[in-house]
């Protein structure tokens, strides 16, 4: 009989559904619960456990790494860890309580206040955006301490040119590594994205004035407001930026510093798939991720749905998934290079993760 359904990350057990799609994408592709029970009352795994049996309450941010997926959730204010073959997860930082402490100690000991998106760099070290807290956090990977990198704990704006522990942020959702030696930061209630240099400390304003608009594109990311900022995405030549309220999706070329809109009017809706990405429409993108092929995921939250974006092609979709989605906002994507890639999405509300390509095994 068919014993669970585990889940293919490059582990080669058979091959995948071939795409149909020129892109990386796959309309055939169909979508199972690899994580979480959807329920809020099952197990705490302080122990190692099955996935598929840990409640994950308000899961939010995903992060893949050579040999783990980590998951933060924001109802009970902590990280897990789950290994790549999907056969154990558990508790990997936070006590399950609200608070702000432990820094200088074991993550597992430590308390967050909603930690939304989480980031790995190359030598395993996790970086946490812990929003309520108002902070930047830092997990050692050789040995499991804690440290804030930036941020006091008090919702404000201050420090840019200081120290990252003397400044303040109000509400950062997400981080990004940007492989020069810096964090990324979208400070969403400041309207702006920041950057702590983790040689020096020093924290900058890179886009954003505090003020509520839309940037202008064409100009350069020092020079325009930026409306919401919630999630962040970066490869070599870009860094992409989702402005949660002002309901679009921008690209700031790493080279030029300039900025401009790939998709989304500004404007609220749920409209332009099939088309033009710049005509199209969303409701509070909360979530973004960058497939091998450099197209696009965009998590249309409020919307309840997973759009993708054919840079390419300049087409817009939304993934068809067999799951009704309560107000996801967590992506990420499992790169292949030779066959077609992962997507993992965060079901938020449902308390559960999801993703892309499955396959039975029999026991």
């Amino acid at each position: 009989m068919i014993h669970r359904l585990a889940f293919l990350l490059g582990i080669g057990l058979m091959p995948l559904v071939p795409s149909i799609c020129s892109a990386q994408q796959s309309d055939s592709a169909s979508w199972s619960v690899i994580a979480g029970t959807g329920q809020t009352d099952s197990q705490v795994a302080n122990e190692p456990s099955d996935p598929q049996t840990v409640a994950l309450r308000n899961v939010y941010g995903i992060e893949v790494t050579d040999d783990a997926i980590y998951f933060s959730t924001v109802d009970d204010h902590s990280i897990w860890k789950c290994d790549r073959q999907l056969t154990k997860m558990q508790r990997f930082a936070g006590t399950g309580q609200q608070g702000y402490s432990g820094d200088g100690g074991p993550a597992i000991k430590a308390t967050f206040n909603a930690p939304h998106e989480i980031r790995a760099d190359a030598a395993g070290n996790l970086f946490v955006a812990d929003t309520r807290n108002h902070c930047i956090r830092r997990i050692d990977h050789a040995t499991g301490q804690i440290e804030t990198l930036g941020g006091d704990g008090v919702a404000g704006f201050r420090g840019d040119g200081g120290p990252g522990k003397q400044a303040r942020f109000d509400q950062p959702h997400s981080i990004v590594l940007d492989g020069d030696g810096g964090v990324l930061v979208a400070d969403t209630k400041n309207h702006r994205l920041r950057r702590i240099d983790l040689q020096s400390g020093i924290v900058s304003t890179i886009a954003g004035d505090g003020r509520p608009q839309l940037p202008t594109a064409g100009n350069t990311a020092d020079q325009v407001s930026v409306f919401g900022p919630r999630s962040l995405a970066i490869d070599d030549n870009a860094v992409w930026l989702v402005l949660r309220e002002g309901n679009s999706v921008w690209r700031i070329d790493r080279a030029t510093n300039k900025i401009r809109r790939v998709a989304g009017t500004g404007g609220k809706g749920y409209s332009g798939d099939g088309g033009d990405p710049l005509l199209a429409t969303f409701r509070g993108p909360k979530g973004i991720a960058v497939d091998s092929a450099g197209n696009l995921l965009v998590v249309d939250t409020e919307n309840q749905a997973l759009r993708y974006v054919d840079l390419e092609q300049n087409r817009i979709s939304t993934l068809p998934i067999e799951f009704e989605l309560k107000r996801p906002h967590g992506a990420a994507v499992i790169k292949r290079h030779r066959d077609v890639d992962v997507y993992l999405l965060s079901d938020s509300e449902n308390h559960r993760v999801l993703a892309n390509r499955v396959l039975a095994t029999q026991q």
